[in-house]
């Protein structure tokens, strides 16, 4: 090839960079960029544009390259040029497949280091073995962060280490001004200035906000994730659902595919680990909200998952039990009523089902509220042996849940009391007995501990499974909020409140509703 070319014989190119997630190189984009830039020089090829991809793995294709296989097709670019062949991938599958798209499109895929001739047949086998090294090193580096990530679950931490909302990461390294590099006991611990906006952000979600508004609350609060960036709805509801804030860690399972390196795996489970290094900043019940509402707003339509009225996604039609649309007569000075919406779209073939205004609605709906506190409270003023008896089991178990919690808390302050006396402690004494102290002490309240919250998560399990007439009871005070507050709570908040009362409310022939509880 000679030394100089005009620019119209000039081969177009497409540049395209990538670092990886784990930065196993280290190769940063400007050198990338440098060397390409150099051979192009040198070859004979012009960079019609860059493509990057940073912070992205080459073990799937789910970046940004699959668009450049894509432009070789459509004919903008003939050639796709990278640092090394693993920039482009590193997988036995994704790597063959993908180029030969594009040397099927009459493309090429150039090195500017590794420089081969793939055109003939000890070219292709020098590229071949060159990428298949590629995908040795992938998978052993695999292994390693499959086993560390192992060791950190079950040292109780979470798998990718890093820092965390609503915490104070502590690294098992610190840096002295000296440059010298003391070991502690990695840990979280709440962050007095974000812990309790973490904590809201669940509250909020429980009483029917959306993660869209709580990420506008965030923002216009002046949190930001870790990461420096603004909040957005989806990296709200990945928060939240972590599990972290609330005493989880996040394990994924081995029976999924891709879980040894957790790149292609969405089945995990949530684990509270013996020795976890950080402390929930919700109580197991609030979490137990979360997770219920989170439960009906996956499998919700969109449109009740935030409700925009109090009666959004609770109304059926009695006769077909399919649902019912809230509908406005104009004719009527805007009466508004619920109709069965198989009836409305297809007509009374398809269902007999009727209409019933909003105002007989709730009216019946408050009456049920009504009928559920009086009961309550009828029972508590007649003072009759088995209301009593109800009433000294229900106050025995929040007063035994509040004294396990209460240890709980007790014991983390311990937990961490003990380790900053260690921390600040200057001599470790002969032979280590101060560390082989603060092990053996450490070991115990942790064993404590967890001994303290497998109690706690028993009681839980027990009240959460206690039936029919734990719901019921459960229910009642939030009959009387419903009541008390109606005209001036919002409605989504209603809306989530009534669905811990009430199942449905069907429409009836008779233009009446029948309410049915939760518990039924």
């Amino acid at each position: 090839m000679p030394a100089f070319q005009l620019a119209d014989d000039l081969i177009p190119t497409i540049g395209y960079i990538r670092v990886s997630l784990a930065r196993e190189e280290m190769i940063s984009p400007e050198l990338q960029r440098e060397s390409i830039t150099k051979w192009a020089q040198r070859t004979g090829h012009r960079i019609v544009d860059w493509v990057e991809d940073l912070d992205k793995t080459g073990r799937n294709f789910k970046r940004r390259i699959v668009g450049v296989i894509e432009r070789i097709e459509a004919g903008e670019a003939r050639v796709i040029a990278v640092w090394k062949y693993s920039r482009f991938g590193r997988t036995r599958t994704g790597v063959p497949a993908n180029l030969a798209r594009v040397e099927k499109a009459g493309g090429q895929l150039l090195s500017a280091t590794e420089e081969v001739d793939a055109r003939t047949a000890i070219g292709r086998f020098q590229r071949g073995m060159i990428m298949e090294f590629n995908a040795f090193e992938s998978d052993r580096a695999g292994e390693q962060w499959a086993e560390t990530h192992q060791w950190r679950r079950d040292q109780g931490l979470p798998a990718m280490g890093g820092a965390r909302f609503g915490y104070v990461w502590h690294r098992r390294k610190t840096y002295q001004p000296d440059g010298t590099v003391t070991l502690q006991e990695e840990r979280y611990e709440p962050d007095p200035d974000t812990a309790t906006t973490a904590a809201d952000l669940y509250l909020g979600y429980i009483t029917g906000r959306s993660f869209r508004s709580l990420a506008l609350d965030l923002n216009e609060g002046g949190h930001r994730t870790v990461r420096g960036v603004l909040w957005s709805a989806s990296s709200v509801r990945r928060y939240l659902d972590s599990g972290f804030p609330a005493g989880y860690l996040r394990f994924h399972r081995p029976s999924c595919p891709g879980a040894a390196t957790a790149h292609s795996c969405d089945e995990y489970d949530l684990v509270r680990h013996p020795t976890l290094h950080h402390p929930a900043l919700i109580t197991d019940d609030i979490w137990r909200q979360y997770t219920e509402r989170r439960g009906f707003t996956r499998t919700a339509a969109p449109h009740t998952r935030n409700a925009a009225y109090p009666l959004t996604g609770l109304v059926k039609c009695g006769e077909c039990k399919g649902s019912a649309k809230r509908s406005v007569d104009v004719r009527r000075v805007r009466e508004v009523r619920y109709l069965c919406t198989s009836r409305n779209n297809m007509g009374p073939h398809a269902c007999p089902g009727t209409s019933v205004m909003v105002s007989v609605i709730e009216a019946s709906i408050k009456g049920f509220l009504a009928e559920l506190a009086d009961e309550t409270c009828a029972d508590a003023a007649s003072g009759s042996a088995e209301f009593l008896m109800r009433q000294r089991r229900s106050d025995s178990e929040a007063q035994q849940r509040a004294e396990l919690e209460e240890s709980v808390a007790k014991l983390e302050r311990s937990i961490g009391r003990h380790m900053r006396a260690y921390a600040m402690a200057e001599d470790d004494g002969p032979d280590g007995e101060l560390e082989r102290e603060y092990l053996s002490t450490l070991k115990e309240l942790r064993l404590e501990k967890a001994a303290v919250k497998s109690q706690l998560a028993a009681l839980v399990d027990d009240l959460e499974s206690g039936g029919e007439e734990h719901r019921r009871a459960a229910a009642v005070p939030v009959a009387v909020d419903l009541l008390a507050e109606w005209d001036t709570m919002p409605a989504p908040r209603i809306n989530v409140l009534l669905r811990q009362v009430i199942s449905r409310v069907d429409l009836l022939g008779d233009r009446s509703v029948r309410v049915l509880p939760a518990w039924a």
